[in-house]
C-alpha cells in the first residue's frame, strides 16, 4: 500500500474517532487503536515535511503530463503544500489527546 493512500486512510479513521470521542474517551481498547493511526500521520508529515518526497511538485508534474492542455492547476493542488502540515498537526493533537486520555484511564 502506498504511503500516502495509507496517511489519508489513517487521517478518516482519527477523524472517526474524533467525533466517537466520547465512546473512545472510555474504551481503553479504543484509545489504543485511535493512537496508533495519529502516531503514524505524525510521524508520516515529518517524513514528508524533511524527506526527498515533494507531493505538491510530484502532482503538478503528473496533473501536466495527463492534461497537456490545462495552464494552470486546479485550487485542490493548494491543500498538497500544506498536507504535511496538516498532518503534523492534526496528528500532535489527536496524539496527545489519546495518550492524555489513556494516562487517566490508568489513574
Amino acid at each position: 500500500m502506498n504511503p500516502l493512500i495509507l496517511s489519508l486512510i489513517c487521517l478518516i479513521l482519527v477523524a472517526a474517532s474524533g467525533n466517537f470521542l466520547s465512546f473512545v474517551k472510555n474504551n481503553k481498547t479504543a484509545l489504543y487503536l485511535s493512537l496508533l493511526p495519529s502516531i503514524y500521520i505524525f510521524i508520516y508529515g515529518f517524513y514528508l515535511t524533511l524527506g526527498p518526497i515533494d507531493l505538491y511538485e510530484d502532482g503538478s508534474k503528473n496533473f501536466f503530463i495527463r492534461n497537456p492542455k490545462e495552464k494552470e492547476l486546479p485550487i485542490v493542488f493548494i491543500l498538497l503544500k500544506f498536507y504535511q502540515y496538516i498532518l503534523i498537526i492534526i496528528g500532535a493533537v489527536f496524539s496527545y489527546l489519546f495518550i492524555k486520555y489513556l494516562r487517566n484511564k490508568k489513574d
